[in-house]
């Protein structure tokens, strides 16, 4: 129950209203406040200060200080008028209703905050949305507007092109049609002169983009020239094409995912010799064994060897790799168990328990001992963590299949007399 604070002070002008509240700096940064316009609280374990104002203050103005040993509320009244009194007298069951209604209205005004909150929130996002929205348009029609002009200017110089290749053509069978003119009295039709280009007719209501060009007539002589042109283009020979091929890449296997690096060559190499050594130091290694190693059976009595010599961490290294190479032997799980509950790990040893519990089914005869011997060590790991009643369970279950065990029946007593002398222990 709180210690009430009775030795306050409090001073008040004609607006204002100071309460000061003696403070031990060991409880001063635990102190927790709470005002409204009627009841202001200091709380600061084991004390607490509490007080049903007189008359309404303005809780958003007034403030609270607090300093080394004292507590300040520089409170500002809402009407201006002197205080008789600094709290209201008051019975204990009206000030518990009194205190539920301010909490009820101030928990309405938070949420109402919060909601308010939540809604300005809201409508910043969307202008934050609305904004870049803008912003990729300006910045998609920029791009448009580039493309754009780009496509044309590079359609006004294609077609500028057109024309100059038009003109070449036209100048080349003049010359063709002079020297043929020259060697040869055949009476040919002369071509146009240079001023008298063929012009390009648009035809703007099919494709205004082609032009139609008037192209002149060719004479035999022409015919023939071109003619040769075209067998000596066929007897041309051309390089024979690329065949295609597959080009496989293979990169040099790596124990880090990182890139290799040169600066850091050093360090790598000085840590993947650390770990062999670490690994090599337990008594196991699995990519040291031989092909024909490679057998969980095999594990299974390396890790009992191991376990038999007291090299705990090499057992484990070896019931672990025979249960990555065959997950359904439970002789691996419980083997491992009983390690872990050898080092000290409970849960692990619980664990191991449990998945050999569940390979050893359908339960039978010939698994009867198998399955006590897992029960009563999941208990003894489920006793070290302070589980009492669930070992207790676990423990009578394993001396049903094994009613004779002298060992199994004195650890259920021991767990019983440790249960009754701690029974909040489970």
């Amino acid at each position: 129950m709180p210690i009430l604070v009775r030795d306050f002070t409090w001073t008040q002008t004609l607006n204002t209203i100071n309460v000061r509240i003696p403070l031990d700096p060991v409880y001063r940064e635990k102190v927790d406040l709470f005002t409204t316009d009627k009841y202001i609280k200091a709380h600061f374990s084991p004390f607490l200060f509490e007080v049903f104002l007189q008359h309404d203050i303005d809780s958003v103005k007034s403030k609270c200080i607090l300093q080394d040993n004292l507590i300040v509320f520089d409170l500002l009244k809402k009407e201006e008028l002197d205080w008789d009194a600094l709290e209201k007298i008051l019975s204990r069951n009206e000030k518990a209703k009194l205190r539920e209604e301010i909490l009820l209205e101030c928990q309405v005004k938070a949420k109402a905050a919060s909601e308010e909150k939540a809604i300005k929130k809201s409508q910043l996002d969307r202008f934050t949305v609305q904004q870049a929205m803008d912003i990729d348009n300006k910045q998609h029609n920029l791009m448009d507007s580039r493309r754009d002009a780009e496509r044309n200017k590079a359609m006004d110089d294609l077609e500028n092109w057109r024309l100059t290749k038009i003109t070449d053509n036209v100048k080349q069978n003049k010359i063709i049609n002079n020297e043929c003119n020259t060697h040869s009295g055949v009476s040919i039709i002369e071509l146009p002169d240079e001023d008298e280009v063929p012009k390009v007719e648009k035809k703007p209501a099919k494709n205004p983009s082609r032009p139609i060009v008037k192209m002149p007539v060719q004479t035999p002589v022409m015919s023939e020239y071109i003619e040769r042109k075209k067998e000596e283009a066929v007897k041309r020979v051309l390089p024979k094409l690329r065949e295609s091929g597959l080009l496989e890449i293979k990169h040099t296997p790596r124990t880090f995912p990182t890139p290799s690096r040169e600066s850091t060559a050093q360090e790598e190499e000085a840590w993947l010799k650390n770990i062999t050594q670490a690994r090599k130091a337990i008594g196991f290694v699995s990519e040291d064994l031989r092909p024909e190693e490679q057998d969980p059976q095999w594990c299974k009595e390396k890790g009992d060897e191991f376990f038999r010599n007291g090299n705990y961490l090499g057992a484990i290294s070896a019931y672990t790799h025979g249960i990555t190479l065959s997950d359904k032997l439970p002789t691996l799980y419980a083997n491992r168990a009983a390690t872990h509950f050898a080092l000290g790990n409970f849960n692990k040893c619980v664990t191991d328990c449990s998945s050999a519990l569940d390979l050893m089914k359908p339960a039978c005869e010939g698994n009867r001992r198998s399955r006590a011997k897992c029960i009563a060590r999941r208990a003894a790991g489920l006793a070290r963590l302070g589980y009492l009643n669930k070992a207790i369970d676990e423990m009578k279950a394993a001396s049903k299949l094994l009613p004779d065990d002298e060992n199994i029946k004195k650890d259920i007593y021991d767990m019983e007399r440790a249960w009754e002398q701690n029974p909040d222990s489970d």
